[in-house]
């Protein structure tokens, strides 16, 4: 038998959960497993599982353009109406990874939803990578995705705790290549020199915080941060710093 303060306020928690889940409802269910590819124990509403330290994966997409030898990347601005981090900054295409669909389809369908890449191109991107193309024109778009890796974190904010994993893609596009988002989540596209971007995550809050992780990589990868730059092993560390399992 409980004490009835432990029942009250269990009371409190649970109803405050209810609350946060009415205002914030995703309608989309993540798994609860022990690590990804394990099966699946049961299924929480999106917007619960911070609330439950739930570990949470995701799909985010660095579209880059290269451009008269520069490297640029598109970003989004998210929508001022989005429940979370309204009107900051984001990448070209990214989202939860719910309950029964795998990364290569997720990745299809926000291609789609966000950014207005058609699924014919995102199918097509799947076909030849894992024929081992390098590039396929399809119009104006040059689509060539890859799986590039993951990166994980932990965040503890009031009473959430964030798990997060979010596997990597990169996607090189045509400087003829204009988004378009259809689900009305993003307010905003533009094209910004790599090197901006970098300065912006360095010297500004704007973006949202787990894109600086995935925009960092990135930056890594493709040389803009380097071993010579101080500090290097550890911002490397860091971009794994959560349960990547």
């Amino acid at each position: 038998m409980f004490p009835s303060f432990i029942l009250h306020y269990k009371s409190i928690f649970v109803s405050f959960i209810l609350l946060i889940i009415g205002c914030f409802r995703f309608n989309q269910l993540y798994p609860v497993t022990s690590s990804y590819g394990m099966p699946v124990c049961f299924s929480v509403e999106r917007a619960a599982a911070p609330y439950f330290g739930i570990k949470a994966y995701g799909v985010h997409m660095n579209g880059y353009v290269n451009k008269d030898g520069e490297k640029f990347l598109w970003v989004g601005k998210r929508s001022e109406v989005k429940p979370t981090y309204p009107g900051m900054l984001d990448h070209l295409v990214a989202g939860g990874l719910p309950h029964n669909i795998t990364c290569k389809a997720n990745i299809m369908k926000e291609c789609e939803e966000e950014a207005g890449i058609p699924r014919s191109i995102s199918k097509s991107y799947v076909y030849f990578t894992l024929l081992n193309f390098d590039t396929v024109t399809l119009g104006c778009l040059s689509c060539s995705a890859v799986s590039v890796g993951a990166v994980s974190y932990m965040d503890i904010d009031g009473p959430r705790y964030k798990r997060d994993v979010l596997f990597c893609y990169d996607l090189e596009l045509s400087d003829e290549f204009i988004p378009s988002n259809q689900d009305g989540e993003v307010g905003s596209f533009k094209m910004i020199p790599v090197n901006c971007v970098a300065n912006i995550i360095r010297r500004t809050e704007f973006f949202k915080p787990n894109c600086c992780l995935v925009i960092i990589d990135f930056l890594i990868r493709h040389g803009f941060i380097r071993p010579e730059h101080r500090g290097f092993l550890t911002l490397l560390q860091s971009l794994k710093n959560g349960d990547c399992s």
